[in-house]
């Protein structure tokens, strides 16, 4: 897709998935020219696997190796997305096991805004609890920025148009 001769795109490109290790590792022994982002959203094994039960394959002990591997091959930092969920991981546990596992991989920390699709179990957090992680991340020296919404006015911000299906 890079090539001149087919569609030129640009070469800024993101690929991001919940974490196949196996895959992440082909992936950077195949030399690829993009960066790769994991929806991480709890660092905590247990509640990364109550909200995103396929990630039961890829605990995050491997996902830490591969990602290791990933930087040592490539040289290019991890981007972690992580949704801050009220009840679900607004809390200083989850902050501190977020911290803990940006020591151990080499990357930076894209907070993102949840958008409301009706959903009883999903909520945004509280913006303090936003607050706190960015205070605590970079306390820690851990690069973060916060992913703000848009086009929540004509429901179609990230999340609600799988709503509408």
């Amino acid at each position: 897709m890079l090539k001149k001769w087919h569609w030129n795109l640009k070469k800024k490109i993101t690929v991001s998935t919940s974490g196949m290790s196996k895959i992440i590792k082909i992936l950077a022994d195949k030399n690829v020219k993009f960066n790769l982002a994991i929806s991480l959203h709890s660092a905590i094994e247990k509640t990364r696997n109550e909200i995103m039960p396929f990630s039961k394959d890829f605990p995050l002990s491997g996902l830490i190796d591969s990602l290791n591997y990933w930087y040592k091959k490539t040289k290019s930092k991890i981007t972690i997305e992580y949704l801050v969920w009220e009840a679900i991981n607004d809390n200083i546990d989850h902050i501190n096991s977020l911290v803990n596992f940006c020591k151990r991989v080499p990357s930076k920390v894209n907070l993102i805004e949840f958008n409301d699709i009706g959903n009883l179990k999903f909520k945004n957090a509280n913006n303090r609890w936003i607050q706190k992680y960015i205070e605590i991340l970079e306390l820690n020296n851990i690069s973060v920025t916060v992913r703000r919404s848009r086009g929540e006015d004509i429901n179609a911000a990230c999340g609600q148009l799988a709503n509408k299906i």
